[in-house]
């Protein structure tokens, strides 16, 4: 990753760091100073995400969103295949189509916080069942 890239999600409370690992990655805002009426409309899909959250924030050219701002079906995955004993991941792309990127961020962070605690219930619950 570039030195001069933001590490925190425009949409603030994210500092995470860049996991492949963990499938966390940091997604510049599309189409930035591109005139072309098609990616008008793109652009302004992911500016209006980021002001619903953020009614005053327009993204910069740097902005970044983070990974977990989009659903599992947004990414392609890929692997690094340079040895045959490890497969390495490597950062998740974006869906593109021959435009660009054709997907958008499309979780605030206030769902990803409800799908945690609903899972963290459901394993307490899961927990408690087979402790009895």
């Amino acid at each position: 990753m570039p030195g001069n890239m933001p590490t925190r999600c425009v949409l603030g409370g994210y500092s995470n760091a860049r996991n492949l690992k963990e499938n966390i990655a940091l997604h510049t805002t599309q189409f930035y100073a591109d005139d072309r009426p098609k990616s008008k409309k793109r652009r302004k899909r992911w500016v209006d995400f980021v002001k619903l959250k953020r009614s005053k924030r327009e993204p910069s050219k740097t902005s970044v969103i983070y990974s977990k701002h989009f659903i599992a079906n947004d990414f392609v995955r890929r692997l690094d295949v340079s040895s045959e004993e490890q497969w390495t991941p490597m950062t998740p792309w974006l869906k593109r189509d021959d435009y660009g990127i054709n997907v958008f961020p499309s979780i605030h962070a206030s769902m990803i916080v409800e799908a945690c605690k609903m899972w963290l219930t459901s394993l307490h619950d899961e927990c408690l069942q087979t402790n009895v």
